[in-house]
């Protein structure tokens, strides 16, 4: 496991302290996505697009993620976190124009860049955190970090949402998605103020992690090979890789439909603002299940341990899931909501458990490839769900989900449980 550095000065670990209030920052003022309410309907308001298509784009969309997300993560882990995270947070700004500007095919270049944009973002964020604790000697804390700063990114959509509606009726989807780039530029210029804390293990003082990798060989490929390497050859982090992207995959994918599944019943925000506010109530349960989730991740995790707290998320999600299989009414937005909970705790809980197992020379790689494994599970289910809806009902997509969800899940627990356990005692926790 690894482990704080125990400086003999704690002043060095002392300047790193206000990389947590302005890593709050950063994710609140990015989590203003005014487009991401809107952006299902925009396609089929605007562009005319089936769910058959958009579920196209939404493949594409992750087969950009897949390219993208290992080689960015290593550039991270190359070049700095706050580097990263600061031009991926300017490029996506700039991807969110060309997407709400450009006509369909062509607004397909304008997706997939906000694609790419956001794998340089996506690692870094929590790389940069564990590490900004790891000098404060606080990484026991990464969970409670990580669940605040992810219920303020949730706050601030959960503002963009209650606006969202209301807005496209009074101006249009193009000018409300356009806003949304305002905040993420913003978002970048705050990342670059943040303080890159030391990535290499032979910086760190007193830490004794049995992963440690040698500076030499600092090339981007090297550090994908390294990253791979020691997803593959850490049973316990792979295994947890592979369990929390099948909960990701699969209990984020209602809330993928929750658009089009609240217009199928009659509300559309286009329309006058009346039906805006109420599509814009409609939207909000999940976005409050969203903070909830992340906000109720650590204490999760400190009652019930590693070994028991995914494994909770896992039941609880496919107790949850069971209404939409049943029933096709406009009251399962709580049940959305509360899928949403279960999806947003998964990833500090996740985060939280591989982090104590890696090295940071890789950690941003390392975390990439868990962004990747949960991409490449997430374009499989939306394609195949897309299908489904888009031939039978929401129904038929929530189907497959629940069914991947119980049988995969239950297959990644067993073996993660199995890696777990077979920890030496001073590596196991709960």
């Amino acid at each position: 496991m690894v482990s704080d550095p125990a400086p003999a000065d704690p002043a060095p670990g002392s300047a790193f302290a206000r990389n947590i209030p302005l890593y709050y920052l950063f994710q609140f003022v990015r989590g203003f996505h005014f487009w991401l309410p809107i952006w299902f309907l925009f396609l089929q308001s605007q562009h005319g697009l089936s769910y058959v298509q958009i579920g196209l784009m939404e493949v594409l969309f992750g087969i950009a993620t897949i390219l993208a997300e290992v080689p960015t993560g290593a550039i991270a882990d190359r070049f700095g976190r706050r580097v990263a995270l600061g031009f991926g947070a300017l490029g996506f700004a700039g991807a969110t124009v060309l997407f709400a500007l450009l006509n369909f095919p062509a607004l397909i270049v304008g997706h997939l860049f906000m694609s790419i944009t956001r794998t340089l973002m996506s690692g870094s964020d929590d790389a940069l955190l564990f590490d900004s604790l790891r000098q404060l000697r606080k990484t026991d804390e990464y969970e409670r970090h990580a669940g605040r700063a992810s219920a303020l990114a949730t706050a601030s959509l959960l503002a963009a949402t209650i606006l969202a509606g209301p807005l496209v009726s009074v101006l249009d989807f193009r000018t409300v998605i356009i806003i949304s780039a305002v905040g993420m530029g913003l978002a970048g210029l705050i990342a670059l103020s943040l303080r890159e804390p030391p990535r290499r293990e032979s910086d760190i003082s007193g830490d004794g992690d049995q992963h440690s990798s040698p500076r030499s060989g600092t090339a981007v490929v090297n550090e994908i090979r390294i990253g791979l390497r020691i997803a593959l050859r850490t049973p316990q982090v792979l295994w947890a890789i592979l369990f929390g992207g099948i909960l990701l995959a699969t209990l984020d994918l209602p809330e993928f439909f929750i658009q089009p599944f609240v217009r199928s019943h009659g509300v559309d925000p286009s329309l006058d603002l009346a039906q805006g506010l109420t599509y814009s109530s409609l939207m909000l349960p999940s976005f409050v299940g969203l903070m909830a989730g992340a906000i109720l991740a650590a204490p999760l995790a400190a009652r019930l341990g590693e070994r028991w707290s995914l494994p909770a998320v896992f039941i609880a999600g496919l107790l949850v899931f069971i209404p939409l299989l049943l029933v096709d009414h406009l009251g399962l937005v709580a049940s959305l909501a509360l899928l949403a909970t279960a999806t947003a705790a998964v990833h500090p809980l996740a985060g939280g458990y591989i982090n104590r197992r890696i090295p940071s020379d890789q950690r941003a790689t390392v975390l990439s490839i868990f962004s990747l494994c949960t991409a490449v599970m997430i374009t499989i289910v939306i394609g195949s769900a897309s299908a489904l809806v888009d031939a039978f009902d929401f129904r038929a997509g929530f189907t497959l989900a629940f069914a991947l969800l119980a049988v995969g899940g239950l297959i990644l627990y067993t073996t993660w449980r199995r890696a777990h356990l077979r920890q030496s005692p001073l590596q196991t926790s709960a």
